[in-house]
């Protein structure tokens, strides 16, 4: 017969057995629930890409959805601000072609991602004959793989951020130097950003600048 010490450990250690096994069981839920809902984010990120442009092949986008929101979190914005670009750049057209030889869905030339091989490695370049002549988006290279350009995309924007925290300057520059090269450049990729902000289904992560608390010197001129 077990005495009454005994007892209370047996007692002590089936709680802290019950205690354990909770938690895991909590964390497990916790962790399928987060995977099913990123599952229906990246499935509502590929439907917008659908409906935007109802050409584009799923097994071209397939990865893009997961790598826009890591390439988002790691540049510290928001991926429907990404998403917005892409559309503007592309219209996600993947193998999209720009009038000086911009590819892919963020339209970066080659040279300009050949910036970031140090950073990213290297990427294979469009086939030799001018691109515009290019029959399959593999002649293209790498940089007509969406999940590719993102990459590229993505870590030269970070690069221009470094030196322009602005987003608007950073957007700029990317578009083409300092001064851009289309003047309504910001204007078109934050009038798409506003669209893509009504689509609740993408989750966006806009949050309006909190407004400064008034500081004593302006209440004293109030007064």
């Amino acid at each position: 017969m077990l005495s009454r010490h005994s007892k209370a450990l047996a007692i002590l250690s089936l709680s802290v057995a019950f205690v354990v096994g909770g938690l895991v069981l909590t964390r497990h839920v916790i962790a399928v629930a987060g995977e099913a809902d990123a599952g229906r984010l990246n499935r509502s990120i590929l439907d917008y890409i659908a409906q935007k442009n109802p050409q584009a092949p799923i097994r071209a986008f397939q990865n893009f959805p997961e790598i826009l929101m890591a390439e988002a979190q790691k540049s510290n914005l928001d991926h429907c601000l990404l998403l917005a670009q892409a559309e503007v750049e592309s219209e996600f057209r993947h193998d999209a072609v720009g009038a000086a030889g911009e590819i892919g869905l963020f339209q970066m030339l080659p040279s300009t991602a050949a910036i970031m091989e140090p950073v990213l490695g290297p990427f294979k370049r469009p086939a030799v004959k001018q691109v515009r002549e290019a029959k399959s988006w593999r002649e293209l290279g790498d940089l007509a793989d969406p999940v590719v350009s993102t990459k590229f995309a993505m870590a030269y924007l970070r690069d221009i951020m470094t030196r322009r925290w602005n987003v608007k300057d950073a957007l700029t520059e990317y578009n083409g130097g300092p001064a851009g090269r289309h003047p309504h450049y910001y204007r078109m990729v934050m009038g798409t950003y506003v669209e893509i902000l009504e689509h609740q289904e993408l989750r966006c992560r806009f949050r309006e600048t909190p407004k400064p608390a008034p500081t004593l010197t302006t209440l004293l001129v109030r007064a």
